[in-house]
């Protein structure tokens, strides 16, 4: 069977495995400078460290080995508005190392949102992850990434003038935790001047309890990416989510696009946009850069901005690849 049908029929199990759709979800878009600055078109890019994430099958059209260690933060709404149902934050910290066919990562991911005018939850979850890739056949990979997920959950009701007040008070919820072993798996086929990606993240969508009986499940989430290399330097991509997914500011399901161009040895800009096709119908735009430390080491930055109060962060990294 030829490679790029291998491919398509790997696509389509992946999507077969989907059928579930549990409750609020965490997105892709957590971790990854490099990926963020392109908005989140990265499934069919993922060549670095940070593919133990975003696309593990991905590692194997990098360099042979890679390390990325990053920090980010985000939020959604107005602090000073009136307090009510939506508004979030999240903080995240990243490290991963990839090599031919074995990666590690380490994922930590807080959120905390307001799920009613006089309630706030925090969500905390910690990923230990083991990747591991195979080659099938030239250009084309799958790999899977086993994973170890300790989640933290916390709710409490309070008297809040604000929006701020509330996510500021939700940081000081300290809930439960238990642990449960979960599982990503995603394919990649490399023609050279184009790649398909496609990714499952959170196969087994654990579930975690909090007081009261609260339960929150790492929801499964199915994204496949286009990504076109026309000459040395210049990336163009695209990514969809195959499912929707409930997330506190209501239905989700993202379309997002990217370019990324490599200037000289030493800079790279990034630039992209993506929007949610499900509810609010938000759009969010990102930009990024890297800027060369030395031959192989980049310090890597981006930025998120939705209209209004929309969605909006910003993060840092160092990524090296050898």
């Amino acid at each position: 069977m030829p490679p790029f049908r291998q491919f398509l029929c790997a696509v389509v199990l992946l999507c077969a495995l989907c059928a579930a759709t549990p409750v609020f979800a965490q997105p892709f878009e957590v971790v990854g400078s490099r990926a963020l600055g392109m908005a989140g078109a990265f499934v069919a890019v993922a060549d670095d460290a940070s593919g133990a994430f975003w696309n593990p099958a991905g590692l194997a059209s990098g360099q042979p080995a890679g390390a990325t260690i990053e920090w980010g933060r985000f939020q959604s709404g107005d602090r000073d508005a009136a307090a009510t149902r939506g508004p979030w934050e999240r903080s995240t910290r990243f490290t991963s190392l990839g090599t031919w066919p074995i990666g590690l990562s380490y994922t930590r991911v807080d959120e905390v949102s307001l799920v009613a005018p006089d309630r706030v939850e925090r969500f905390t979850t910690q990923h230990y992850g083991l990747s591991i890739l195979q080659t099938l056949t030239e250009g084309f990979v799958i790999g899977s990434t086993l994973k170890y997920v300790r989640g933290r959950v916390a709710s409490g009701v309070m008297d809040m003038a604000t929006a701020g007040q509330g996510l500021d008070a939700g940081r000081d919820l300290d809930g439960e935790g238990s642990g449960a072993f979960d599982l990503d798996v995603s394919a990649m086929y490399d023609a050279r001047v184009f790649r398909i990606g496609a990714t499952i993240k959170n196969l087994r969508a654990p579930d975690f309890e909090g007081p009261g009986g609260l339960v929150r499940e790492l929801e499964r989430r199915s994204r496949i990416g286009l990504a076109i290399l026309p000459r040395a330097g210049l990336t163009l991509a695209i990514d969809l989510d195959l499912d929707t997914a409930d997330v506190p500011t209501g239905p989700s399901r993202v379309l997002a696009a990217g370019v990324e161009h490599q200037f000289s040895s030493r800079i790279v800009l990034r630039a992209g946009a993506r929007r949610n096709l499900e509810g609010t119908r938000a759009t969010v735009g990102a930009a990024g850069a890297s800027i060369a430390l030395r031959p192989g080491t980049w310090l890597d930055a981006h930025a998120t901005m939705g209209r209004s109060a929309g969605e909006r962060g910003f993060g840092i990294g160092l990524r090296a690849g050898w």
